[in-house]
């Protein structure tokens, strides 16, 4: 090799390291970078999702009444009520039960403002009173997301409701937690 060629293989040579050392500190950079609004960003969800109390107490008012195969039976809703952080609430219920005593529901309670609303999904027990018209239920629910102030938002607890057939009535109590409103 000339020395003209060997300066040149040196020169390229320390180029293409500071070259490849750029590109390196870049996506490094830009990696933890990301990452780290990745990491903010999963504080914030985490921070949004912080719990507190709640409290729902409502009436419903039995809108149909549905026998399904395999001795299921479908019961829809209208509900009404309040609850601490949403205020006063409308919203349908859809409730699936066996003849075994065990229920399943679906609901969604949508704020007086027409723009925040809970979505849950409750399960439990409910047995019949001496009165006939009387059934009582127990169990738990979990809230499954939300739209407003409740967007994504979760939360858990227990429930107790009272449904007289006679009068096609109910009143329930929600109490737990959910996600802070946002």
């Amino acid at each position: 090799m000339t020395l003209l060629t060997q300066k040149f293989s040196k020169l390229v040579s320390a180029d293409a390291i500071r070259a490849v050392t750029l590109v390196l500190f870049l996506v490094v950079f830009g990696a933890s970078a990301a990452l780290g609004s990745l990491a903010t960003t999963t504080n914030a969800v985490t921070t949004a999702d912080d719990q507190v109390a709640f409290t729902a107490t409502a009436t419903a008012t039995i809108t149909g009444v549905t026998k399904l195969p395999g001795g299921l039976t479908q019961v829809n809703f209208n509900t009404s009520g309040k609850a601490n952080h949403l205020g006063d609430f409308t919203g349908p219920l859809t409730r699936i039960q066996d003849n075994q005593g065990n229920f399943g529901s679906t609901a969604v309670i949508v704020a007086a403002n027409g723009k925040d609303s809970v979505f849950f999904s409750v399960s439990g027990r409910f047995e019949s009173s001496k009165d006939k018209c009387l059934v009582t239920s127990t169990g738990t629910y979990t809230v499954t997301g939300g739209a407003g102030a409740f967007a994504n938002a979760t939360g858990s607890g227990t429930i107790v409701t009272q449904f007289d057939l006679c009068t096609s009535t109910a009143t329930g109590t929600y109490t737990g937690t959910i996600s802070k409103p946002h």
